[in-house]
Parts: structure tokens; sequence; C-alpha cells
């Protein structure tokens, strides 16, 4: 909208109504214009613009106004239930993108500056100067650990063709053949097969792109018969079919198969009713996606199970505080950790940012508030899992109108503060799928869970890299006999973080190795 309007609504067959205003769209919003309506009555909602219908749909029946914090939701106590923030600490630049690099160390950078690597040993931050303006770009890790980096800044909305690979063992960029089309918010994901697609983002004319291009590691090529106009930076997945499912932003989900010339395939739409536009996407387990958050704004959370013959959205445990530019980071434990966004209803509303973290439990579908942070983390925030366990957590501004934040903070969730963590003594660098293979650990016995997380590649309120398998184990005299995930499609090839859990959830600091 580009000025306010009133609209009177009504809910069908009760006599309920009201009016409300509707405030003019923030200038440069690449999402949607949202406001949410609470009402007390069930049924459909209906608006009216000078007593004009304008939109109906069926309310939803879950709480969207102030929230009050249910009872299912833990208050906040010790570390051991809240876990804890350190302070806030310098970081060089704002970290709009933010990538785990094979070796443990951190990729950043922003819209200006240069990128950084950060070593969280010895806290030394090393400038990487990139080939182009990197900015607004989209990326993944490709099987080798190095980060593809696609498209990139010319002026907002207009994106450049260029590609780059990041090496971490040399701390270098090298250019690679530029795409068809230049790119500006794109999401890339690497495949199966270890070849990536990139879809969407907007070309240097500021058009949008709907052909997506596949790199096969020499070039790239076109999927001429799968266009599609998408919103910025989709929320893609490697699915256990091996397609890759588009979740969002927009309320209608498909499967894209890049095989020949590609082609989409619809797979309906999701429970919410508008769209989730900087809300957050995870797979939590493989071919299962929570989406939490987004629009103007919702604390509501869904999900999904493509596991199933006819998989089909459904609604998870509501967050206590409504949210968008909020970040999802998978947990060793599986467990999923939001952090920051806003509450409001503007763009980026930094006077009603949400401090407080909230941990959702995939084996109960509801949220538990965490300890809160010290910084306003809104748009451009990003958050990392560190090979630690612990959480990283930066970023914000930059150029939006609203306070930088240079620093950083890192959360230590409440499994660090439970005893001594398990130790993982020995582990190979490199498996294949099916692989049975030997971890070391001093007290086998004591083990619980073993787990797998990927490296994590950040940017605008999503993570296109991170995803989480559960491993088969046995005790062995010297340590666990751990079967690798049984296929490609379950986990993609390239570098995870395997973690050992003790009994109460502790987690070992991870081991990265090599699925190929």
């Amino acid at each position: 909208m580009r000025t306010p309007v009133h609209v009177v609504y009504r809910v069908a067959g009760t006599p309920e109504s009201g009016g409300l205003t509707l405030p003019e769209g923030p200038g440069g919003d690449p999402g949607h214009s949202e406001t949410e309506l609470e009402v007390g009555s069930p049924g459909v909602v209906e608006l009216y613009v000078d007593d004009a219908l304008v939109a109906r749909g069926r309310n939803e029946g879950l709480p969207c106004g102030a929230p009050a914090i249910s009872a299912a939701l833990a208050a906040v106590g010790s570390e051991a239930t809240a876990g804890k923030w350190t302070a806030p600490f310098s970081w060089p630049i704002i970290a709009v993108h933010l990538h785990l690099l094979r070796n443990g160390k951190v990729l950043s950078w922003g819209k200006f500056g240069e990128p950084y690597v950060w070593d969280p040993s010895s806290k030394v931050f090393t400038e990487v100067r990139a080939p182009d303006w990197i900015f607004c770009a989209g990326h993944t890790f490709l099987s080798d650990g190095r980060l593809l980096v696609n498209g990139g800044h010319i002026d907002d909305h207009k994106g450049l063709p260029d590609a780059n690979l990041f090496d971490p063992v040399t701390n270098t960029w090298s250019t690679r053949p530029s795409m068809a089309r230049g790119r500006w918010y794109p999401t890339t994901t690497t495949l199966p097969n270890g070849h990536a697609v990139t879809i969407a983002g907007r070309d240097q004319g500021a058009v949008n792109v709907t052909i997506p291009e596949v790199w096969n590691g020499t070039n790239w090529r076109k999927l001429t018969s799968a266009a599609k106009s998408l919103a910025y930076y989709p929320r893609t997945f490697v699915a256990p079919n091996g397609k890759v499912f588009h979740a969002g932003e927009s309320r209608a989900t498909f499967y894209l198969s890049t095989s020949g010339n590609g082609s989409w395939s619809s797979m309906g739409n999701r429970v919410y009713a508008g769209t989730r536009d900087y809300g957050s996407a995870v797979m939590y387990r493989p071919g299962k996606i929570l989406y939490a958050g987004g629009g103007r704004t919702t604390a509501t959370a869904e999900i999904i199970d493509l596991n199933q013959a006819n998989p089909t959205w459904q609604y998870t445990g509501t967050m206590a505080y409504p949210r968008r530019h909020l970040n999802a980071t998978i947990l060793p434990t599986g467990q999923v950790l939001v952090t920051g966004g806003s509450s409001g209803d503007d763009f980026s509303d930094e006077a009603r940012a949400v401090r407080a973290a909230e941990l959702w439990d995939p084996a109960t579908g509801q949220w538990t508030i965490m300890a809160s942070n010290r910084e306003a983390r809104a748009y451009h925030s990003t958050s990392l899992l560190l090979k630690d366990g612990r959480v990283l957590s930066t970023g914000s501004g930059d150029a939006q109108g609203e306070p930088d934040h240079d620093n950083a903070e890192i959360y230590s969730p409440p499994y660090l503060f439970k005893g001594a963590r398990p130790k993982i003594s020995s582990a190979p660098s490199t498996v294949t799928w099916g692989q049975q293979f030997l971890v070391g650990t001093p007290d086998p016995a004591a083990i619980s869970r073993v787990t797998l997380v990927r490296l994590g590649s950040v940017t605008h309120a999503f993570d296109s890299n991170q995803r989480f398998n559960e491993l088969a184990f046995t005790s062995a005299s010297s340590g666990l006999n751990v079967v690798a995930p049984a296929n490609r499609n379950l986990a993609p090839p390239g570098h995870y973080m395997l973690f050992v859990l003790n009994a109460k959830d502790v987690p070992s600091v991870s081991r990265v190795i090599r699925i190929r």
C-alpha cells in the first residue's frame, strides 16, 4: 500500500465487527506489507473498504496480538535452564552474511567494508578482500568445503552476475564463470550430486530472474523449463526425494526438480494465511521443516514432514513473541534456537526488538523462553552455531535507518551448564553414505546420542546450509561404531559438525567431518 487505508472487518455469521487503519507500506521493503488482526469469534473474517468487500479468509484460532506468556513456557531461571549470553564485543563490519568454515573459523561480510575471517580461539580478525561487491549475494558450501558466492550488489534491487569461491585453507577468493543474469537476493542450495542450484533474485536491470541456474563445478546450466517468479531469498531445502523443496516466503510451496531442463510441482499452501517474509525456516530433521515468524508480525510457527505420502503443513507451538528478522539455529540436540528479530509492524523496528531467545523442542512442539541478549538485532542480523556448541549472534543495521550494530554476542545454551562435557578423542576426516565408522571417546557407555549438523551459511533470516541428522551407533571397546546417513538426499555432500551427547543431552565439542 502506498497510503494508509481504513478497513472495516466483520466475522461472518456473528455480530463481531470493528475497524482498523492499515499503515502505509514502508519504502524499499522487498517483502509484503501485512497487519495481523485478532478477533474473538471463530469463522470467516471479511474486510471492507467503503462498504466494498476486498478480502475474506478463515481465522486461524491462534493468538496474534501482544502475547501473554502461556503456562507452557518455562520461566527464565538459572543458566542451566535459560543459558547465558556474553557481553557484546567488537566486530569489524556489520555481519549481514555469516558462515562457519570447515576449520572452525567464521567468515563474514556486510554492505560496506571487506569480508573478515574471525578465529574464535585467538579472537583475531583477518581481512580477506573480495573480488566483487558481494553484499546480498547467494551462497552455499560445496562438497569440498569451499564457499560458492554468486550474485552481489550493483544498487538496491540490482544484482551482479558474478560467481566467486572462497577457500578456507588459503583464505583466498577465486573468480568463476558468471551466471546468465545478475542476482540480488538469490538462494543457492547444494544438491545431492554436489552441484548447486540458485533461484530467484533480481538482475542488473532490477528485473526478477525466473530461470534457475545450476553450478556443475565448471559452468552454469539454465533450467529453462522451470521459470517461476519468487520472492527474495526463498527458503529452500534438499528433500528426501532428492528434489529441492521451496517452503516460502510466499504461502504457496513447491518442489523443484533439477533434472534436464527442470520442472516445478505444487506442494500446496502453508496454513498461515499471510506471507512469512523475513521469517526463518530450518530442516530440523531430514525432510522435516519448521517455519517460524515473519510477516507483520506473527508469533506462529508451522511444520511439514516431507517423508509422508501426502505432506501437509500444520501449526506447531506458538512463540512467546511475534518476530520478523529472527534467526533460527539448529543445536546439537536437534532443538531449534530462535534469536533476535522485531515484533513491530514497521519493516525493521528496533523499538520493538525481541531480546529474549526461545527454544523449540521438536519432541513436544513447544517453545521455552531463554536468556535475553543485550543488543537489538533486527534486519541484517545473523546467528550461527559454532563448533563448540555455542551460538554466535551479530549484525543488524547497515544503511537501513536503524543503528549499526558492529558487534557480536555469544550464547551458551543450557546444556553447557549441566556438568562435564563428553569428549571425542578421534574421528575420521571423511566418510561416505551408509558407512560404519569409529568415533573414539573415553567413556563410550556414557554416550546416548550422536548427531550431525551441517556447517551454517546465513543471511537475511535464513541459513540455507544448516541441516540435522541423528546417527545410529553401538558402543565399542575404544569408542562408538557410528553409521553415516544412508544416502545423499538425507545428507548432501559436504562438511558437518559431529557431536556426541550424554544422557543429560550435554554435547561434546564437535569434530568436522566430510561426507562424500
